[in-house]
């Protein structure tokens, strides 16, 4: 009877864990963020009301990205930011090199064409934020509803569009307490049996 007590517990806890997973995908306006043009930096701002979910997983992917040329200071830079102002807006930065956005947020990463050429061939770039620990800080950016990121290419990156997904669950115990009592009373009904 214990083992089949314990079994009951340790299923109700897993899926006390687990929960209804969802899927969203956010995309710029344009997607390609006007081809990520050199003489400006670029602010994404995303609204988004998740107050039930937690953020298991996001991806950043650049879709068929590609530098006009290579140069020795080509670097895209990528940062996630607190607050933004919904929607994409553009800072003239006239080619600046560095970072326009440095300080702000927290980086998710930076990236260089090895290649570089005005007709490609492209690649795909995703930035997976569990595998750059940048879950935590995700989770409490998005918590009041809006969050935002930051791109300052220091070349002109063409691309076919850029995407966030956010996967999140949402974790139901009532449900899965109520199953874990469930099986513990089918336990006992099978013991009386």
């Amino acid at each position: 009877m214990k083992k089949i007590v314990l079994l009951a517990v340790m299923l109700t806890f897993a899926f006390c864990l687990s929960g209804q997973a969802a899927v969203y995908q956010f995309m710029p306006t344009p997607s390609d963020m006007y081809g990520l043009d050199h003489d400006y930096a670029y602010n994404w701002g995303i609204n988004w009301d998740h107050s039930d979910e937690i953020i298991r997983e996001a991806r950043l992917t650049f879709y068929n990205i590609h530098d006009w040329r290579p140069e020795n200071d080509d670097i895209l830079y990528i940062n996630m930011v607190d607050n933004a102002p919904v929607g994409l807006t553009e800072y003239f930065d006239n080619e600046a090199a560095g970072d326009f956005f440095a300080g702000q947020g927290v980086t998710v990463g930076t990236w260089t064409d090895p290649g570089g050429s005005f007709y490609g061939p492209g690649v795909n770039v995703t930035f997976t934020f569990s595998d750059l620990g940048l879950l935590s800080a995700l989770n409490s950016f998005a918590s009041d509803g809006n969050f935002g990121l930051t791109f300052d290419p220091d070349c002109h990156y063409f691309n076919d569009g850029v995407q966030l997904e956010v996967i999140t669950s949402v974790p139901e115990p009532t449900t899965f307490v109520l199953f874990g009592i469930g099986a513990v009373g089918l336990a006992a009904f099978r013991k009386r049996s």
